[in-house]
């Protein structure tokens, strides 16, 4: 029995981050799919609108968007349903889903609807003698296990996209889009959503931050931390930290940002007495602007930096506080 080779990418449609996520997706997809030897595929599943420009560059072969008019609003019982009924009448070696809410839930209902299992929350994908190999870490990053499959099952997973980078290539194929309506049952309905609440910037993975305010060694005294708390509750910005802080307990690891760590890519990145190892900095590549303040002129952190700042973060921190709310009051902010 001949193995498959093609990859198939479950694009995500709901929430701000989607296209950010599809792209690091279709960029492992497609990596995958080139070492194999075969197509990469996408698909769509419900009603709302989808940006085509930039599926156009990711070498898709074919989009299927299944359509239905139960699918306007994401329902898990429903979308696994819609989907493994397309999925079953495609040949593919690996379906490959983003370890989100939405793909954490997804992959592992339609893994059991075609008869398979799924491996969630991978942080890499490697290859040798065609056998794909799913990475993922153990005991707070400490270990890494590798899992593979037996041979011709379909391959469900779900991977951390934070611990890939977005990258550009060439196209060489011309998308061809599918549209296929299914028939849902009547029976059914799985379970409603009543409300949509946006998460909490205190709690919100960091992953998914659009602003994040990260502790440094520099910041190793209660008097700068309650400072970071407040700038934090000011900016509604999440916090992160460095490696230190979590090895002297000021901070959880699900907080830290390094290449044992977290991956982020906020739109705004302030980072308060971090010495910028390469360790952290491999974690904060994709931030699109990064602030550094430093009592030290020499610390590599001013390198990678957009803005940098020499002081005593106990003097600037109070001060810069004050103007936050100087500027709130007039609502300049």
């Amino acid at each position: 029995m001949e193995q498959k080779r093609d990859v198939i990418v479950f694009l995500e449609t709901f929430g701000e981050m989607s296209e950010k996520i599809n792209k690091k997706l279709l960029g492992v997809g497609n990596m995958v799919a080139t070492k194999l030897g075969g197509n990469l595929l996408a698909i769509v599943v419900g009603n709302q609108n989808y940006e085509l420009n930039y599926l156009k560059k990711y070498n898709i072969a074919t989009l299927y968007h299944i359509v239905n008019e139960k699918l306007y609003e994401y329902n898990g019982e429903i979308f696994s349903w819609a989907a493994k009924e397309v999925l079953k009448n495609i040949p593919f070696r690996l379906l490959l889903f983003a370890h989100s809410d939405i793909g954490s839930e997804l992959a592992p209902r339609i893994a059991s609807y075609l008869d398979t299992v799924a491996i969630n929350d991978c942080v890499d994908i490697r290859i040798r003698k065609g056998i794909l190999f799913y990475v993922r870490f153990l005991y707070n990053g400490q270990f890494e296990q590798e899992i593979t499959f037996k041979r011709y099952k379909p391959e469900v997973v779900s991977i951390r996209t934070d611990a890939f980078e977005e990258k550009e290539m060439e196209n060489s194929k011309q998308l061809s889009i599918k549209t296929i309506m299914v028939d849902i049952p009547e029976d059914l309905k799985g379970s409603a959503i009543l409300e949509l609440i946006p998460p909490d910037y205190k709690t919100v993975d960091i992953c998914y931050a659009k602003l994040i305010i990260c502790a440094g060694s520099g910041c190793g005294e209660q008097k700068l931390l309650g400072h970071i708390e407040e700038l934090s509750n000011l900016l509604e910005g999440s916090i992160g930290t460095t490696r230190p802080m979590v090895d002297d307990g000021f901070f959880s690891k699900e907080r830290m940002i390094g290449q044992t760590g977290k991956s982020v890519a906020p739109d705004l990145y302030i980072a308060l007495g971090v010495s910028g190892s390469p360790h952290h900095v491999a974690g904060i590549q994709q931030a699109k602007k990064i602030l550094s303040v430093n009592v030290d002129s020499r610390a590599p952190i001013f390198g990678v930096s957009d803005e940098c700042f020499v002081g005593d973060l106990n003097v600037i921190l109070p001060k810069l506080i004050d103007r936050i709310k100087c500027f709130k009051g007039e609502g300049l902010l």
